[in-house]
């Protein structure tokens, strides 16, 4: 078979492509999820201070800040600035002999209160397979359950003291 020159360029292209997506299935194939939109979607985890934590399956190029949409937004008492990304790298899997030790964590923190008041011009992380979501509590939340627990044991000591009071009166 014979390739004109006008489509040389182009089944060089095309080889490239086709050579450079067995690659991608190579790196990680189980944490990749061909969708019902023929899509390649990914699994990442969403913690903390969001209304619908959990496990989540998402289209590959999902940020940060569409993940916390998902995940039914934040709670009152969320930190849009300490927000992160736990990413963990595994070597290559050349041969069965790779050791969990191997495993590289990476940590990305993302002020996601400062991209949404446009105060940075940083785009979001895109997230990758297996990435864990996790947004921080703001201080309020210590306040409040420090109260809380003065509440109770204001309640104890009330109690306490009523009750001596009646057994004292006897």
């Amino acid at each position: 078979m014979k390739i004109s020159h006008q489509f040389k360029p182009l089944a060089i292209v095309s080889l490239l492509l086709l050579l450079g997506a067995g690659s991608l299935f190579a790196q990680d194939q189980g944490k990749y999820i061909y969708g019902d939109e023929q899509r390649l979607q990914i699994v990442v985890h969403v913690l903390g201070e969001v209304k619908r934590p959990g496990e989540y399956i998402v289209p590959d190029n999902t940020d940060i800040v569409e993940i916390i949409s998902k995940a039914g937004g934040t709670t009152e008492f969320s930190n849009l600035g300490r927000v992160y990304i736990t990413r963990y790298h595994r070597p290559a899997q050349e041969g069965s002999g790779s050791a969990a030790s191997d495993t590289r964590k990476e940590i990305i923190e993302f002020n996601v209160d400062k991209f949404l008041k446009k105060q940075t011009g940083t785009p979001p992380p895109v997230l990758q397979p297996g990435d864990v979501i996790t947004v921080g509590r703001n201080s309020w939340s210590k306040w409040r359950n420090m109260a809380t627990i003065m509440r109770d044991i204001s309640v104890v000591a009330s109690a306490y003291f009523l009750y001596r009071r009646v057994i004292d009166n006897k």
